[in-house]
Parts: structure tokens; C-alpha cells; sequence
């Protein structure tokens, strides 16, 4: 049962329960470990696999049944290029999974007391080489940055594309990238049984390969669409985001994991994409999920990558927030890039399995990014409130001095209950923020009401990138909202939001016109509207049947506790943290 389940494209753990490997028990223990490896090893021979599968897989399991787990094996040199130098593999003290970690030269890796330089503006600003006039590219500043911070707040040069008279189109995906294991790439699995409140059947087709699906259909869709950019909400890399150790100079922007490569630029691709840059922001899995100390700094830096052999020249992430004007020819869009993972951030011995502050889960030495911060668990919750509350200020200063017909946010966490609603209603009427793109809730929604959280506001999640399992079931032919991303056409008077399933299925289609400020009515739309004849909705979403042949086996026992990396008894609500 368990090589039927991995050949299926179940994950390891999916594939471990079906062979019974739940129970409880020293002597189960025991046994489970060693027919575990066996079974493993097994499997490795017939499928390739590598062999830092194996090594997680037990470190799973272990978990499951209270046991410290082994540390894994250094990865072999092969698994991925390394185009610089390379300090030593961290194994992290957390526990089982430990998220192993490569060192980069420069990386402050000890306890030592560091003067915190954390860059703060607020208000819009250019940095002194940026370049002047249009340009038909968005452009970072030429010379990479010290500290990643160092161009937080930074304005961009504006960028025009006048050339057509439109339609324009954009897309927008978020919780993307799977976790990598050897040549495979699978999603974050969070719908096991090993997180009860979140548990739900494995679908073959749709679970095992989400990530490749929604890229598929990108690629399929991005030829008649022809996106001008696409938008990028965050969770780049499950579980714990790229995975060196943050602190290096982020002039050495580096892939040395391998990830960027195999999730990243091998992914998307096709005519249409290629080329085409991505604007993004950081969530909370890009700082490590359950601890900040992975490298999101080389999120950052990975903007200054072109010298790297694998690079397309596409990331643009070149602060924590900035923004960008993009001039059409007879319209202007504002938008502004923010992290709001501050609602990830508690007390360093709060909530442990969703906090990036945890004192349990980040390192016992080395838990500082250096200069750039944070300098310590300690230091971390009033490092990432402050960068909020600083946030809240450049948005004013921005937004009040907008000229452009459309206002946009792009950020991470939806703008709703405890993830700063509050501050969201009043930034949106105060100054008529026209759209926010979000994802983190990972599943695909849309809402534009007079009523809803933010009023006229319209809201796109698209946090079904892939990266991580669905919030909910999904279905093998893509007639959901589980898997998928955003296409937006832009035009001066509507912005037209297709929501598009893992097939390429259009699930709801809406029309988005601006808000004014203080204004708390849509405003209506004269003339011909884009969705005019077009359904509102898809079809009403569909699930495998039991006995389809598409529900992997899974083993019915429940495990007691919580497992790691996450906590699942308040996972995805406005009280609790994915």
C-alpha cells in the first residue's frame, strides 16, 4: 500500500499512512522506522528518488510518534548548482522537520550582540542611480544592496507601455512554489492526516501536481492574454522559503539550494511568459514560516541575480515594500508592494506553530539576520511591527500623492479581521484604494461588494498557487476555486478579473471600476462593460467520487498532538496563521 501510494504521486507521509505506519507504541516504533527505510530505499531503487526524500519522510514520522529524529544527511553536491563558495550546511535545532540550511559567506551565524540597521522610510523615494524618464522595463537600482532593507520604501522608475491600445492583461498568483525534493516537486502537504482540522482526501491528478498544473495553465492562457507583468503575493518556496541562512550581503544573491531553477524559472515558461517580469512581495513562509531566519533577504537579492547562469532576469523584489507607476496610453496604474507578515510575529514564546518569532523553532545560535535584523527572537516582534507601522505611514504619504486612475496593493495577508482590517477600511475609503491582491488562504476567491470587509474595495485571493494542498478538495478536471491564479484586463474606465482554475477554467469573471475617495458606493460604468455576456460564475465546484479511481488510500488512524512544521487548530481564520 505504501509504494502504491507513491507511485500514485502521494507524499511520503500520505504514503507511510496507507502502509499503517500510524500506531503508537515503542515497539511501533521501532518497527516503523526500520520498515519505513526499507520501504523507502525500495522505492528509491525503482523511482529515482533522491535520497533527502527518505530522510524527511522519517523525520516525519518520528514526529508523528514524539521521537527526536535523526539529522539528515549533508546533501550531496550534485543536488543543485553552487555558482559561489558555500560556508557549511546548518542543521537548525528545531524540531523534526529541522529546516537544514546553506551558510553563504558573510552570514552572521553566532549570538553576538549586533547594531540593528534596518532601513525605514516614510515616504515614496528614488534612490540616487536610479534611472530617469520611461522605461518599457520596471528597473531596480544597477549596483545590489548591501542589506536587503537598504531600498525599502523606494519608488521605481516609472514604467510605460503605450505602444498598445490594449486590452492589457496581468496576471496574479501567490503560495506557489512546491517543495523540491531531488528532481521532484511536490506541495507543502497541510491536508494530511497529520493536521486534523485541515484533513482531507489526497486527489491524483490535482493534489500531487498542483504547482505544475497552475503553470500549465498560465502557459496555456498566456498566449491569447499576452500579460504585460504578472503580480506576485508571496509564499515563493514551501515550506521555509529559500533555504539558506539570511545575513549574507545581498549582492550575493545566489542558488545555491537549487530552488530557484527547478520551481522557479523552469517552471514558467512558454510563449507569453518568457520574458515577462514578476513584482512581488514576501509572506510569511518566505522568513521561514515558524521562524524568520531562512533567506528572505535572497528573495530580495535574487533581484539582482542576471549574473547567475539560470537567471532569466525576471524576480523583482527589490525591497520588503516599494512601489511602481506603469503609464498606458490613455491610463495610469499606482502600485504598492507591502509586507504585512507582522500578523505572523508574537511574543517569541507565543504560539509556536505559527509564529516566525518562535524561540522553539528558530536556531538556539545564530537566530539573527544580522545588521539588516532581526537581531534575535527577542528583538523580532518589535522589528516586524515597527516595518508595519512605518508601512502604514508611506502608504498614506503615497496614496494621498497619487495621480493615477487606479490605486493598487499588492501584499500578503488578506486585508481582513486580525490581519489589520481595521487599518485596511479606513486606508481604502480614506484614499479610494481601488483593488488588493492578496493570497495566504489557499484556495482562489474574489469579492467586490458595498458591503464587504473593505466597502467598494475589491479583494482578489489568489493564494492557490499551488505551493502548499488547497484549503478544500479539489477537482481532477479543475471545476473549483481551490488551484489556480488571476488575469486581469486593464483598461481606464474597469478592471476585469477572470479567476482561472489549475485547468484553465474560468470561475468567475467581474468587472472592478475605480473608487473615489470617501467614496463608499461602487461607482457605475458607462457604456459597453468588459463582461458584458459573460457568466458571473462557473459551474458550482465539483469533488472526486469516493470509487473514481482519483482518492489516494489513506490510513484512517488519527495522530494525537500536533505535528510539525504548522499548527492546524486555528490554521487559515483571522485568529490563526498559515
Amino acid at each position: 500500500s505504501f509504494r502504491a501510494v507513491w507511485r500514485r504521486g502521494g507524499s511520503p507521509v500520505a504514503a507511510a499512512e496507507a502502509a499503517g505506519l500510524g500506531a503508537r507504541g515503542s515497539i511501533m516504533q521501532v518497527w516503523c522506522s526500520l520498515a519505513l527505510a526499507l520501504l523507502l530505499f525500495a522505492t528509491q531503487a525503482v523511482q529515482g528518488v533522491q535520497g533527502n526524500v527518505f530522510w524527511d519522510c522519517v523525520s516525519r514520522i518520528r514526529s508523528a510518534f514524539g521521537l527526536q529524529a535523526p539529522p539528515a544527511p549533508t546533501p550531496p553536491p550534485t543536488m543543485a548548482p553552487v555558482p559561489m563558495p558555500v560556508t557549511n550546511v546548518h542543521k537548525g535545532k528545531a524540531p523534526s522537520p529541522s529546516p537544514d540550511f546553506i551558510v553563504l559567506p558573510g552570514t552572521p551565524s553566532g549570538n553576538e550582540v549586533i547594531e540593528e540597521k534596518e532601513v525605514l522610510k516614510v515616504a515614496p523615494w528614488e534612490p540616487p542611480d536610479e534611472a530617469t524618464g520611461c522605461t518599457k522595463r520596471f528597473q531596480a537600482p544597477l549596483e545590489a544592496p548591501m542589506h536587503a532593507t537598504d531600498f525599502n520604501g523606494m519608488r521605481l522608475p516609472d514604467v510605460c507601455l503605450m505602444d498598445s491600445q490594449g486590452p492589457h492583461h496581468v496576471f496574479a498568483i501567490g503560495d506557489w512554489g512546491g517543495v523540491l525534493h531531488g528532481a521532484n516537486i511536490q506541495p507543502a502537504d497541510h491536508r494530511s492526516i497529520m493536521f486534523t482540522a485541515h484533513h482531507r482526501p489526497f486527489v491524483i491528478g490535482a493534489d500531487n501536481v498542483a504547482q505544475q498544473n497552475v503553470a500549465q495553465a498560465m502557459r496555456e492562457r498566456a498566449p491569447t492574454s499576452n500579460p504585460d507583468y504578472v503580480l506576485n503575493v508571496g509564499d515563493n518556496f514551501y515550506w521555509g522559503g529559500v533555504a539558506v541562512k539570511c545575513g549574507a550581503p545581498a549582492y550575493r544573491a545566489n542558488d545555491a539550494s537549487g530552488q530557484w531553477k527547478k520551481i522557479y524559472e523552469d517552471m514558467y515558461t512558454g510563449p507569453g511568459l518568457d520574458g515577462k517580469q514578476w513584482l512581488g512581495v514576501l509572506g510569511n513562509h518566505d522568513y521561514g514560516g515558524w521562524m524568520f531566519t531562512m533567506g528572505w533577504d535572497q528573495a530580495i537579492a535574487y533581484t539582482w541575480a542576471t549574473h547567475l547562469p539560470t537567471s532569466t532576469g525576471r524576480w523583482m523584489t527589490p525591497a520588503q515594500y516599494y512601489s511602481a507607476k506603469v503609464r498606458y496610453s490613455d491610463f495610469s496604474i499606482d502600485y504598492y508592494f507591502v509586507d504585512n507578515n507582522v500578523w505572523d510575529a508574537f511574543k517569541p514564546d507565543d504560539q509556536p506553530h505559527h509564529n516566525m518569532c518562535s524561540r522553539r523553532h528558530n536556531p538556539e545560535f545564530g537566530a539573527t539576520c544580522g545588521q539588516m535584523g532581526p537581531i534575535s527572537v527577542e528583538d523580532c516582534p518589535k522589528w516586524f511591527k515597527d516595518l508595519w507601522d512605518t508601512e502604514v505611514k508611506w502608504l498614506e504619504e503615497g496614496l494621498a500623492a497619487s495621480t493615477a486612475d487606479w490605486q493598487v496593493v499588492v501584499t500578503h495577508f488578506p486585508p481582513e479581521g486580525a490581519w489589520g482590517e481595521d487599518v485596511w477600511r479606513r486606508l481604502s475609503l480614506d484614499y479610494g484604494i481601488d483593488l488588493i491582491i492578496v493570497g495566504h488562504r489557499h484556495k482562489q476567491s474574489m469579492t467586490y461588494e458595498e458591503d464587504g470587509p473593505l466597502g467598494p474595495t475589491a479583494i482578489i485571493v489568489t493564494g492557490g498557487g499551488g505551493g502548499i494542498t488547497s484549503e478544500d478538495e479539489p477537482d481532477v478536471f479543475g471545476v473549483d476555486d481551490q488551484y489556480g491564479f488571476a488575469d486581469l484586463t486593464l483598461t481606464k474606465g474597469e478592471i476585469m478579473v477572470e479567476m482561472i482554475s489549475h485547468k484553465g477554467k474560468i470561475r468567475s469573471t467581474t468587472c472592478v471600476t475605480q473608487r473615489g475617495r470617501q467614496q463608499s458606493q461602487q461607482v457605475p460604468f458607462s457604456g459597453t462593460s468588459l463582461c458584458e455576456g459573460r457568466p458571473p460564475r462557473g459551474p458550482p465546484a465539483q469533488v472526486p467520487a469516493a470509487d473514481s479511481g482519483y482518492i489516494a488510500p489513506e490510513a484512517t488512524t488519527t495522530v494525537t498532538g500536533t505535528p510539525s512544521p504548522y499548527g492546524a487548530a486555528t490554521y487559515g481564520s483571522a485568529d490563526g496563521y498559515a
